[in-house]
């Protein structure tokens, strides 16, 4: 786990201030297993996205979805 805590810790660290706020890594529970989730707000559109490590990009947060990697409730 502490490989991804360090990833998610260089992508927050890499982010633009211009173009990204308030980013913070979250711990939750997914599927019976802990888990990290790296969530910022997009400046331009206020909206706020998680990032996915499989694609290595941002995607927005479906805020009123399940809880999943696509639909994470904060």
């Amino acid at each position: 786990m502490d490989s991804v805590i360090k990833e998610l810790q260089k992508v927050r660290e890499s982010l633009m201030p211009e173009e990204w706020r308030d980013a913070r890594i979250y711990r939750h529970i997914d599927e019976y297993k802990l888990d990290y989730t790296l969530i910022a707000t997009k400046v331009s559109s206020g909206q706020v996205h998680y990032y996915d490590p499989d694609t290595g990009a941002f995607a927005p947060l479906n805020l009123s979805g399940s809880v999943g990697p696509e639909n994470f409730n904060s």
